[in-house]
């Protein structure tokens, strides 16, 4: 009895695992400034300070093509070390690529979407594994899997997962820059994206 309920716990997340829609790992990188960071022979990209050291700010270039400023952050975020991770989708050569900050106690994550020269912003998320005895929080982005699906991009969080969303795409009340969206367990946080709209949304637990 024992076995046979493990096993039917652990349904949704085989069949995730044998999916071939996903979009695999491709390398992690850490970011020099000012030098390219290519992720392909045609995508490449760039981070840069401003002169002030207030901010700094992400470019991207398709092809050599001009590099086109695509994102910003606050330069003290960028004290702690960040990294640009690629997942790519083998059957139409897109990407997905976080731009990761570690932070003084948490990471940010910046999600995009890339095809065919085109990138599109998917959200700003800060997520870690919970951890009551640790003064800073982590997670790999290795217990991370992305699948396409139709019109939308999924993404699964294999370990347990605190999560909150950014104020962009998202549908909530509150009047704070992050919205808590809670504490998940391993397997159980399913972050939907939707390539023709750009909303985002939490997909229900499956059953």
């Amino acid at each position: 009895m024992k076995r046979f309920f493990f096993i039917w716990l652990f349904i949704p997340f085989i069949s995730y695992c044998q999916n071939d829609n996903e979009f695999k790992l491709q390398n992690i990188k850490e970011i020099e400034w000012k030098k390219n960071i290519c992720i392909s022979k045609d995508d490449c990209f760039y981070l840069k300070p401003d002169r002030e050291l207030f901010y700094v700010f992400l470019y991207y270039s398709h092809r050599n093509e001009i590099k086109q400023m695509i994102d910003s952050a606050e330069y003290n975020s960028l004290l702690y070390g960040d990294q640009l991770c690629s997942f790519e989708y083998q059957r139409d050569n897109s990407h997905v690529v976080l731009w990761e900050i570690q932070g003084e106690y948490s990471p940010t994550f910046y999600f995009y979407y890339l095809k065919d020269g085109n990138i599109m912003k998917i959200g700003e998320w800060d997520f870690f594994e919970p951890c009551d005895t640790c003064d800073v929080f982590h997670y790999s982005v290795n217990n991370i899997r992305i699948f396409h699906k139709n019109d939308e991009i999924e993404f699964l969080f294999l370990k347990e997962t605190r999560f909150f969303a950014g104020k962009e795409n998202y549908d909530y009340d509150y009047d704070y820059d992050y919205n808590d969206w809670g504490l998940f367990k391993a397997g159980e946080l399913v972050v939907s994206f939707n390539i023709g709209d750009g909303t985002v949304r939490r997909v229900e637990k499956r059953k």
